[in-house]
């Protein structure tokens, strides 16, 4: 009867200096123990069974015994590490396995080491689902290995390399993440309501137009729930290693639709993983409260697709303040990172990243223990997954060993402080570009400046932390400025840490 939650393995990684809370079953009434480096903690199963036990904070320590028992059973996990673990959280980019990932054919060879580990939630949207399916390779804690590499997410694993070879200590990272999913998926529905309410409005427009016996029937069976082998997945294999044609995705379709076997969900079917609230309940308040030391979120994609980026704000807000309950922490560190630029992929359009992106700053300049992950340097104009995925996990890494751990270090991205002209010359003066501004190149990319619908023409220069247009012609007011505000761009400003500056619009007064 003895049980542990399944998170909970031989070769885990447990948080160092935190109090870890262990949980599972066991028989209504029983004495449950719990011990690892020396600590031991005990408790009663409840009348359901359950049981949760809280260990006091431990030092980062390798090849660990875990041992639980209760009356006659006992449970003994071997080679367990205690170190840092963070929670890679969001949709797709976050998802993005090592497997595709640009720089793997190099980084394979020499990737072995037993201190970077990655467990991957079981991508579970509705009751039954993991039953219909196989999920055998889900829900394991692996281990940095030739073989096993490829099961990371990408960003995950430089943010964890990264991080481990400053702090040396061991460092796992919970992959808790499912494609294409929204905002809305990762919340408490009662947040929603106060945060987003036309996602659930959505929802109920969605039920009250569908048979939803026959709804959940179909799901039952559907090979688009089948989440238990990533690399099943025919489309993700075609997708994600590289950017087809538009003739090569044409083709791909005609091979697996209709005889195929695979028929795709009409327009305006929203999926169960898309639910409001389902992997809230299905995945994080299943991983919650393993004890971690901060989340990394790459997500938002998706609710411009489902055109909401303008309730993003309030909605990121929501799910941090969620997540945090869950994990009953209000200081939990957030590092979000940020859109990059991107036209289109398959028959996705963008529509509003530049209002994800302002949203995301937003949240970031606005909630306590979040910063932002500029990668405005790294889209892709036609594929939404950028295979390159070195950078993002390095500046994630960057933002935690400042932020988190204390190093004294450039992390941040250059923003915007103030901008004001003087005669025919603008100045942007930014933070976070200590030593000064790095402009790669003679022009910088992305940067329009305009006065009365006329675009104006310039040249620039760079003076420590500040960009010095020079105006070709003169330019009355308002003159605005728009910085990486189209779709498609990748910026080349950047502070000496070798971030790019994040986007901005700004109006500027003639001599003011």
């Amino acid at each position: 009867m003895l049980q542990l939650a399944q998170i909970f393995q031989s070769g885990m990684i447990l948080q160092r200096e935190k109090p870890v809370t262990v949980w599972g079953l066991a028989a209504p009434g029983a004495v449950v123990q719990v011990s690892i480096q020396g600590q031991t903690s005990s408790t009663v199963a409840d009348g359901d069974g359950h049981w949760s036990v809280t260990l006091p904070p431990m030092n980062a320590s390798w090849q660990e015994t875990m041992t639980i028992s209760s009356g006659e059973e006992t449970i003994s996990l071997k080679d367990i590490a205690l170190g840092e673990v963070w929670l890679a959280g969001g949709q797709s980019n976050m998802e993005f396995h090592m497997r595709y990932e640009k720089h793997l054919p190099e980084v394979r060879p020499s990737c072995a080491n037993p201190n970077l580990r990655f467990y991957d939630v079981p991508e579970i949207a509705f009751e039954g689902q993991e039953e219909r399916f196989d999920y055998s390779r889900m829900g394991r804690w692996r281990k940095a290995t030739w073989e096993d590499i490829e099961y990371f997410s990408a960003v995950g694993y430089y943010f964890a390399r990264d991080l481990e070879a400053q702090l040396h200590v061991p460092v796992g990272v919970i992959g808790c993440n499912w494609g294409g999913s929204v905002s809305a998926s990762w919340m408490n529905p009662e947040t929603i309501r106060q945060a987003g309410p036309a996602w659930l409005e959505d929802y109920e427009a969605f039920v009250h137009r569908t048979d939803m016996d026959a709804y959940w029937k179909a799901q039952m069976d559907s090979p688009l729930n089948n989440r238990g082998n990533p690399f099943a997945d025919a489309f993700g294999e075609f997708v994600m290693p590289r950017t087809p044609s538009k003739e090569e995705i044409g083709a791909f379709f005609a091979s697996i639709v209709g005889d195929g076997g695979l028929e795709l969900p009409a327009p305006g079917t929203i999926l169960p993983h898309n639910i409001p609230g389902s992997l809230y309940r299905t995945m994080v308040s299943e991983t919650a409260p393993y004890t971690i030391r901060g989340v990394i979120w790459y997500q938002g994609e998706s609710d411009d697709e489902m055109h909401h980026a303008d309730l993003y704000a309030s909605m990121l807000t929501g799910l941090i303040t969620d997540w945090r309950t869950l994990w009953q922490d209000d200081t939990i560190p957030f590092l979000i990172v940020q859109l990059p630029g991107y036209e289109r992929w398959l028959e996705n359009v963008c529509d509003h990243f530049d209002w994800i992106r302002e949203a995301q700053e937003l949240v970031a300049n606005t909630v306590d223990h979040t910063w932002l992950c500029s990668i405005s340097d790294t889209g892709e104009q036609y594929d939404i997954h950028p295979k390159n995925k070195l950078p993002v996990g390095q500046r994630l890494a960057l933002l935690a060993r400042c932020h988190v751990y204390g190093e004294s270090l450039l992390c941040d991205a250059p923003c915007l402080e103030r901008a004001w002209m003087e005669g025919n010359t603008i100045t942007f003066l930014f933070d976070h570009a200590e030593g000064g501004l790095v402009l790669k190149g003679n022009q910088v990319n992305a940067l329009q400046i305009s006065t009365k619908a006329k675009e104006l023409t310039w040249k620039c220069e760079i003076v420590d932390r500040a960009l010095i247009v020079h105006l070709e012609q003169p330019g009355s007011s308002p003159i605005q400025a728009e910085y990486a505000q189209g779709k498609f761009y990748l910026v080349n400003l950047y502070n000496r840490a070798g971030i790019p500056a994040i986007p901005f619009r700004v109006t500027i007064e003639v001599g003011a």
